[in-house]
């Protein structure tokens, strides 16, 4: 048989291993490499080589970094225990927690090393995660006690208001009664500031659920096709049928109302806003694309930041408190826009995957260190 062709592995060496949240690879001593599952075939960068035995000059190329620790592996037979390993294939740059261990025959021989590799991601970019994720709680407190500072007074004088308002009704004091409801419409805007306000503080409790997202659309759809409307905007949906996602229904509601009022509001008259979604590996990614201007890329770093807008009469706060209510999902906001049109990426993890990220977002910043 050709040592460089490519052939299928026996059934019974692959066991369940596509249950495992690691990639598993056997090293022969002829030099071949078994790619047990599919993580494992896509940190090789060969995603659909699952259940294949290839040479390893074949995986990856005999100058690299990678194809020189696997072939140490072999040739030391050296088992390493949560070794942190730089692996990059491609443009994919990322880090793997690597454990090896000898596969022997009955009289002792090894025939073969097996490779299990668990990725840790990008190191760089969980550290700024990380860190943004550390201002998010940092704001969210604060907002947290400056909300509760203004509705406590702001309660009481609104009370006083509604009571003046009623008795000027009764004495014919119209011009006094159109500066109550004056009055009473700044009360509501600062009202408003003081609900993002406690939004953007990490909710206190959180209902998640597993439910197909056009029942989620269905609920905002009518509110969309105003705002639509209003701008002369087009709406395009992209919803798989079934798809469903796991988190808050409140709170995701939020979130896309947010993403889609500025999308709107972006646009000049004839703009276009797309939405749409897609399952990938475990997670439920959703965007947001609009027509208009674009971000300028000096600005794209800010606008998550609380308090920052280019709109006259915006507060700063819807982003910052989408950034939270992702954050809050053990999701990631990516926002995308070069020139013309922007799009915002929404990815959410299934129920299945909720834990581990959770475990992952309270272990990064000693990843990181």
């Amino acid at each position: 048989m050709d040592q460089h062709s490519m052939f299928s592995v026996e059934p019974d060496l692959l066991p369940d291993t596509q249950l495992l949240n690691a990639g598993i690879l056997y090293l022969a001593k002829d030099g071949t490499v078994a790619i047990l599952n599919d993580i494992s075939a896509e940190l090789i960068g060969m995603p659909q080589a699952t259940g294949s035995i290839v040479p390893l000059e074949m995986v990856l190329s005999e100058e690299s970094d990678e194809y020189q620790i696997l072939l140490h592996i072999l040739n030391t037979e050296c088992e390493y225990r949560d070794a942190v390993v730089r692996w990059e294939v491609g443009t994919d740059v990322r880090h793997v927690l690597m454990d090896t261990f000898t596969h022997q025959a009955a009289d002792g021989q090894v025939q073969g090393m097996y490779i299990v590799m668990k990725d840790m991601g990008n190191f760089a970019t969980l550290d700024q995660q990380t860190q943004r994720l550390e201002r998010v709680a940092t704001v969210g407190k604060v907002a947290a006690g400056i909300a509760h500072e203004i509705r406590n007074p702001l309660t009481t004088v609104k009370g006083f208001l509604q009571v003046l308002e009623n008795r000027l009704h009764e004495g014919l004091m119209e011009e006094e009664v159109q500066y109550v409801e004056v009055m009473m419409s700044e009360i509501e805007r600062v009202n408003t500031l003081v609900a993002e306000l406690l939004l953007l503080s990490k909710p206190n409790r959180m209902e998640k659920q597993t439910f197909p997202m056009a029942e989620l659309l269905n609920e905002i759809h009518p509110w969309i096709q105003v705002n639509a409307r209003e701008h002369h905007v087009e709406c395009v949906y992209d919803i798989p049928e079934g798809l469903t996602i796991f988190g808050d229904r409140d709170m995701l509601r939020q979130l896309l109302l947010h993403l889609i009022k500025n999308a709107v509001e972006a646009m000049d008259a004839q703009g276009s806003l797309a939405i749409g979604a897609k399952q990938v590996a475990g997670r439920t990614e959703i965007y947001i694309s609009d027509t208009g201007p674009g971000i300028p890329y000096y600005l794209v770093d800010k606008i998550f930041d609380a308090f920052y807008t280019t709109k006259d009469k915006g507060t700063g706060l819807g982003l910052a408190i989408c950034e939270r209510i992702v954050a809050d999902h053990g999701g990631t906001i990516r926002v995308a826009s070069k020139g013309f049109g922007t799009t915002f990426t929404v990815s959410l993890p299934n129920e299945t995957q909720s834990s581990t990220n959770l475990f992952l977002r309270s272990n990064a910043h000693s990843l990181s260190s």
